[in-house]
């Protein structure tokens, strides 16, 4: 039954009331975003379900009824900020792109998924270094996912006869993910550390993929 778990519970004629299925999934949206910055900035444990419940404005009792509690909801949040990025390498891969051109999109489209969700290495980074279940389950699970995409798009360029063939290839891909991600895990510093600029984050991403090119190229024609 998804998410809400209480969907299907007002039916009239054999049919789901539809003007209730409405207002439930707006209740159950208006909780995961309440819930989205709180889990980011404090952690899953010190959050309580009382915070919760305030910060969406909503009957304490509310958080069991859609979620069944308060890991529940937690889970939600952890999945629907990382489909973002699972539906984005599922469309470039569809592109049949060059490896290069996979690679350039997926990091120039980092940008657009962090201001879509503003939240997401916070949860990131905080389900790594306090885990819980979700860590096995969901955390390694997306982890696994961005580097074997990486990973893909550097053996295709090396079979193609772009990128050196003595390359260790999960090696490349993890210097690749962590430079591309860098720039946004220390978003907070930023302002204080570089220049002010309009569109620093594309800078970034350009500079950042010069860079990486450079050392893994055959020719520097690219």
């Amino acid at each position: 039954m998804g998410i809400l778990k209480n969907y299907l519970k007002t039916w009239q004629g054999g049919e789901l009331l539809k003007a209730d299925v409405s207002k439930e999934k707006r209740t159950a949206d208006k909780i995961v975003a309440a819930a989205t910055p709180l889990f980011a900035r404090k952690g899953f444990a010190a959050v309580s379900v009382k915070e919760l419940a305030d910060a969406a404005g909503v009957n304490i009792a509310l958080i069991s009824y859609y979620f069944g509690g308060k890991e529940n909801l937690y889970t939600v949040v952890l999945n629907r900020q990382f489909a973002i990025v699972a539906e984005l390498l599922d469309t470039i891969v569809k592109e049949k792109l060059a490896p290069m051109d996979r690679i350039r999109r997926f990091a120039h489209s980092l940008v657009e998924v962090h201001r879509k969700a503003p939240f997401i290495d916070q949860l990131y980074y905080g389900e790594k270094i306090n885990p819980t279940g979700c860590f096995d389950t969901i955390l390694l699970k997306e982890a696994a996912r961005v580097h074997c995409f990486l990973r893909d798009c550097i053996t295709d360029a090396i079979a193609s006869g772009q990128f050196r063939a003595d390359l260790d290839v999960d090696f490349a891909a993890m210097n690749l993910g962590g430079n591309i991600h860098y720039y946004f895990c220390t978003q907070p510093f930023n302002e204080i550390l570089l220049p002010a600029q309009q569109n620093q984050a594309e800078h970034y991403i350009d500079q950042a993929l010069e860079i990486f090119f450079r050392g893994m190229l055959i020719s520097q024609g690219y």
